[in-house]
């Protein structure tokens, strides 16, 4: 393993770190740059559409672009709020159309128990994705925080277990 990927898994670390303890910051941070590139879309299409003078659908598209990156800027935590909900009420639905598929599997199986508990914890996961869509946004990240946190550990255990020794060769 090079110094690079040594880097590499300490910077995966210190990000995953960060993912795991301020999750709420990263999620908002993320979301105005995202918000200034789709500003700076907008703003390009509309100089774009400026020079072509065929058309103004491109004036149009860039006007929007800019109102949805000002909107992105001015209120990161509705937009991380919207995504977590619609995921919710995604998990909410597919939840209730399993547990049916449970109650039929009930009647002619004694095998029920395992896919009612699961299809109970995925039900609740919904109903909190709905409930406090913020949150909810802020386990996922922090999730992720914990997986890369992991993976960079293991990197390198990976780099110091790997590391091959100087070995002198004589000739």
């Amino acid at each position: 393993m090079k110094k690079v990927n040594l880097v590499s898994s300490i910077i995966l670390l210190v990000l995953g770190i960060v993912l795991l303890f301020i999750p709420g910051s990263i999620i908002t941070t993320i979301l105005r740059i995202f918000g200034a590139l789709i500003i700076a879309l907008g703003v390009v299409s509309i100089i774009n559409s400026t020079k072509s003078k065929t058309t103004n659908a491109e004036l149009v598209y860039g006007i929007l672009m800019v109102i949805l990156g000002l909107v992105f800027l001015s209120n990161p935590e509705v937009i991380a709020g919207i995504i977590p909900f619609i995921l919710g009420v995604w998990i909410v639905i597919n939840s209730l159309f399993k547990l049916q598929v449970v109650a039929n599997l009930k009647k002619t199986s004694d095998d029920y128990v395992k896919p009612l508990v699961v299809n109970l914890i995925t039900l609740l996961i919904g109903i909190i994705l709905m409930f406090n869509p913020f949150k909810g946004a802020e386990a996922v990240i922090m999730i992720i925080g914990i997986f890369m946190i992991a993976y960079s550990l293991l990197d390198l255990l990976n780099y110091f277990f790997t590391k091959p020794k100087k070995v002198k060769v004589i000739k």
